[in-house]
């Protein structure tokens, strides 16, 4: 072989060689990476144990608690309050009917003393000795002679009218009456009619289930009305 043919056997064996080496060198590299990566640690929790759900009955309970709590001691107050009221209420309607049936006696009453004639003096007196105390209608029997001869002789024809009263309550019960009325009154000296005016003061007593005049006359001046009905 000559020496040409031996250099190029030469350079062909090492370029051989080196290519070998390089390929190994290459799937060395893949198979071994020159940093190994550190491991991915992951922990899972544990499972923790499930805590049931309030019920809405549960939640409410509390709340409804209260509120019940809270209503029973309004309808508590509110109740003490209604019955107070009530008992104002129903004070104060029994105290005006009790005004009122003490105003409708005197104007009875007023009627019947105002109201006589001479020809039927029996109904006068009866009329005024109606409903009336013991100590009133004993005044009655100590004048009616006196009276009866008043009237006669003069012939006397009365008529009343009320035309207003007005109560004062003065406790136990018994109410002062004020009436103002007027009585047409004609006689043997006057024939013709007059209308004259009265201001008359009543005592009117509730008994029992009922109600009597006790005291009766003209009105002083100088007193205080009541209400006016």
């Amino acid at each position: 072989m000559s020496e040409n043919e031996n250099t190029a056997h030469n350079d062909e064996t090492e370029q051989t060689s080196a290519t070998e080496q390089t390929g190994a060198t290459e799937q060395t590299g893949a198979a071994e990476p020159t940093g190994a990566a550190e491991p991915i640690s992951i922990s899972v929790p544990a499972p923790s144990k499930a805590v049931p759900a309030k019920s809405f009955g549960e939640r409410a309970h509390p709340a409804v608690t209260v509120a019940a709590a809270v209503l029973a001691v309004v309808a508590v107050v509110l109740g003490v309050l209604w019955h107070n009221s009530s008992g104002d209420y129903h004070a104060l309607r029994n105290g005006q009917a009790d005004r009122d049936r003490a105003a409708q006696v005197a104007k009875d009453y007023t009627l019947r003393s105002l109201t006589y004639d001479y020809r039927n003096l029996p109904a006068f007196f009866d009329g005024v000795q109606r409903g009336t105390s013991d100590a009133l209608r004993d005044r009655y029997t100590q004048v009616h002679d006196t009276l009866a001869k008043i009237m006669t002789d003069a012939q006397v024809v009365a008529a009343g009218d009320v035309v207003g009263s007005s109560v004062e309550a003065k406790g136990n019960d018994q109410f002062t009456v004020t009436v103002y009325a007027t009585q047409k009154t004609q006689n043997v000296q006057q024939t013709d009619p007059a209308t004259v005016p009265n201001l008359l003061v009543l005592t009117v007593a509730k008994s029992g289930g009922d109600w009597l005049v006790t005291d009766y006359g003209p009105k002083d001046l100088g007193q205080k009305g009541g209400a006016a009905k």
